[in-house]
């Protein structure tokens, strides 16, 4: 295992989503006090109609990213040169695609969500720069995805740290300039622009150093082509799924209540991304190891990093259990909590959700891409159905309640099911497993709840930000002590650490 190429992938994965997370504390304040409410809304409710034109990338960079690693370990430079050449091409196809379609989309946006976009200042032409800066990102998957399969992650990860720090301070100088929606939009096309002019020039000096030539070859772009039949339907169905929830409720509620769910996803959404970049980042290494004959490493990481991985998911979720008011309130304004109900539902999403991804994303790398993409393209299908009725009956709470229900019945049971049947998880493991979430659960829950409702008998309801660092401290020392007594090989890695 290459440890520094597996270092260079969390940096990338986890410092491109801690800076996210910045840029989000930071500018969500800043959007809602410097940007009209129902503006706000909409330009969430119909960015994620312009998002559709992503869907005309059937997933190249994931799959460049897959199949060079994959022939890197098998040493195959031409056939690596072949496949870069092959999705150079692919990219500027989908680059023209998706910005023919994003102006298409443009033009649309009002009749989708039923509202007269020209009637709140600067989404039009908001909307509009972000047709530029979404084909842009587009373009920069591909070029990301081959330099990390040539396990060239360094340079990845800091464009993508680069290009988030260039998005906040543009953004908030453009803020507090009155651009309003416009900042977002010039920010975004800033960050797009970087992102692709660094990738580009750390590839061309890894082909050299490496000595490897793109080629271009019309037979081996036929074959390359082919691979996307399925992850092209996966990801339109999967795309315009994920923006459903969104686009209905435009329809069926007012802006202002989607901002308040916003306010709320928002935190978990994070969390969740941070989390869920721990297994992305494994995949290159997976893919790498993948191309070598003996198997026995990556079950070993497979197995090893998802214990790492359910350990914060757990710890996480129950973090927000006992925190998320106080987190709220502390943010944006205790008047933005959304309830205990939403609450519940979004936690319960996030954390099934979280497990399938990690199985789902092992698979990708395993190679198992048809597979995935079918799975993806069931519940694409199911919910994106499902969120026009639920939306119309109940609102917020049935978008989540269908949320739920995928995520648990397709993300967890499928992808975790499809990893087992591909050997790479036996019972014996799964039962350990489900062991330990057994212990472990039901005494880090009541734990928290004594801890939670301690503080909140001796602490004031106006100090919230108190309040969370105090009961998060006490809980993530509740939460190792339990993992450290209940769990016989963590407790020996840590004596193996601290041994002299």
């Amino acid at each position: 295992m290459n440890n520094k190429t597996l270092k260079w992938n969390f940096i990338f994965q986890y410092g491109y989503v801690i800076t996210n997370i910045i840029n989000a504390v930071i500018t969500f304040p800043l959007y809602i006090h410097k940007i009209d409410a129902a503006t706000l809304g909409l330009w969430w409710a119909t960015g994620g109609i312009l998002a559709w034109m992503t869907l005309a990338d059937p997933g190249v960079g994931d799959v460049l990213q897959q199949k060079i690693a994959q022939l890197r370990g098998q040493n195959n430079g031409p056939e690596i040169g072949l496949t870069i050449g092959s999705g150079l091409i692919m990219s500027m196809f989908i680059l023209i695609i998706s910005v023919l379609a994003g102006v298409i989309f443009y033009f649309l946006v009002g009749t989708i969500v039923n509202k007269d976009v020209s009637q709140y200042q600067g989404l039009q032409s908001a909307l509009l720069i972000t047709v530029i800066a979404t084909g842009m990102q587009l373009v920069s998957f591909s070029l990301s995805g081959i330099n990390q399969g040539l396990q060239n992650s360094a340079p990845v990860a800091v464009s993508a740290v680069g290009g988030n720090l260039m998005f906040l301070f543009t953004v908030v100088v453009l803020l507090y300039m009155n651009f309003g929606v416009m900042a977002i939009a010039f920010s975004n096309l800033a960050r797009a622009l970087f992102i692709n002019l660094y990738n580009y020039v750390a590839l061309q000096n890894m082909l050299t150093k490496e000595s490897l030539e793109i080629r271009f070859s019309k037979s081996h772009l036929k074959g390359f082509v082919k691979i996307f039949s399925f992850t092209s339907v996966s990801r339109i169905i999967g795309g315009f799924s994920a923006s459903m929830d969104m686009i209905f409720l435009a329809r069926f509620v007012h802006p202002s209540l989607i901002t308040i769910f916003e306010v709320n996803k928002r935190p978990i959404a994070m969390a969740k991304d941070l989390i869920g970049r721990h297994s992305v980042a494994l995949m290159p290494l997976i893919s790498h190891e993948n191309g070598k004959e003996d198997k026995t490493e990556i079950k070993n990481i497979i197995n090893t990093q998802f214990k790492y991985y359910y350990y914060m998911a757990i710890f996480v979720s129950l973090g927000f259990l006992f925190n998320f008011h106080n987190l709220i309130a502390a943010w944006t304004g205790a008047d933005k909590f959304a309830g205990n109900q939403i609450m519940y539902l979004l936690l319960g999403n996030f954390f099934f959700g979280l497990i399938g991804y990690f199985m789902a994303n092992m698979g990708y790398a395993l190679g198992d891409i048809k597979m995935n993409s079918f799975i993806n393209i069931f519940k694409g299908i199911i919910a994106g159905v499902l969120y026009y009725f639920a939306s119309k009956s109940y609102g917020v709470v049935g978008v989540l309640v269908v949320m739920l229900a995928a995520s648990l019945c397709i993300d967890f049971v499928f992808f975790g099911y499809r990893l087992y049947q591909l050997g790479y998880m036996n019972q014996t493991f799964i039962n350990a497993v489900l062991k330990k979430w057994v212990a472990i659960i039901p005494l880090a829950v009541a734990g928290g709840w004594l801890l939670s409702h301690l503080f909140a008998m001796v602490l004031p309801s106006r100090m919230p930000i108190i309040s969370i660092g105090l009961n998060g401290l006490s809980f993530t020392i509740l939460f190792l002590t339990l993992v450290y007594l209940l769990d016989q090989e963590i407790r020996n890695q840590i004596k193996s650490l601290v041994k002299f």
